[in-house]
């Protein structure tokens, strides 16, 4: 004989139904029987961890440094460029040592084409084998006074006196290749010969200081040479060259 609802419910261990179950389990079963992996009921002895599915493992936590985002590499700033040039190193150096090359080039130069042969120091610009109208001061006692001395010849001309001071030969007055020093209204130093000889001035001569104007032919040139410039006086030595010649057509300014 069957019991009754109420026994059935008194009951300890019986369960009674749950209607809202079913639906609950049919929810859960149909998403299985949709991809054909339908969870099956457990069956007696069978424990809810062995029935239950092996879970997928959970995806690794990101480490520190992957779950920091990339540091962003900052453009470089453009720098500024001077469009200034640099000024050159050791101007001054370059500079005398440019002019010294010059100097240097300069002189060889003039050493070579004989510029002291050609060309009077105390003269500049008489060139030799010119001539030139001078101008020469004078006093009548410079017939006697003036000498040069010097152991160089220019053919027939030479001083009075040589080197050492012995008289040459003849005096000027008596012989008319006898340099002697002279000086123009410039004050430009030269040696000439013939000058005693010139018809002007064979006369008697002016007592104060006068000029004469002549044609110099300039035959050569003195590097050194000793003038004297009075009969008692010493010959006193010019450290720079001299221009050698002859006076002809001299004449007195009026």
């Amino acid at each position: 004989m069957s019991p009754s609802p109420d026994e059935a419910t008194s009951k300890t261990g019986v369960a009674a139904p749950d209607e809202a179950g079913a639906p609950r389990a049919a929810e859960t079963a149909a998403p299985g029987a949709e991809d054909g992996n339908a969870a099956r009921p457990p069956t007696a002895g069978t424990s809810e961890a062995e029935v239950a599915p092996a879970s997928e493992p959970a995806p690794a936590a990101p480490t520190t440094e992957e779950s920091k985002p990339a540091a962003v590499a900052k453009p470089a700033e453009p720098q500024e460029v001077d469009d200034r040039e640099p000024l050159p190193r050791n101007v001054l150096l370059y500079t005398v040592f440019g002019l010294l090359c010059i100097g240097i080039a300069l002189w060889l130069v003039l050493a070579w084409s004989g510029y002291k042969d050609k060309y009077s120091q105390q003269t500049e610009g008489w060139r030799l084998g010119s001539t030139k109208m001078l101008e020469i001061t004078l006093i009548r006692e410079d017939k006697k006074n003036l000498a040069c001395a010097s152991d160089k010849t220019f053919g027939d001309i030479h001083c009075g006196y040589y080197r050492n001071g012995s008289p040459f030969g003849a005096k000027p007055e008596d012989d008319p290749h006898i340099l002697q020093p002279f000086n123009t209204v410039k004050n430009e130093l030269f040696l000439a010969a013939g000058l005693w000889h010139a018809p002007v001035l064979r006369g008697t001569l002016p007592a104060e200081r006068f000029t004469v104007v002549c044609n110099y032919h300039i035959v050569g040139v003195l590097k050194a040479v000793a003038l004297r410039w009075s009969p008692t006086g010493n010959f006193g030595p010019v450290d720079q060259s001299v221009a050698v010649g002859t006076l002809s057509d001299c004449t007195i300014p009026q």
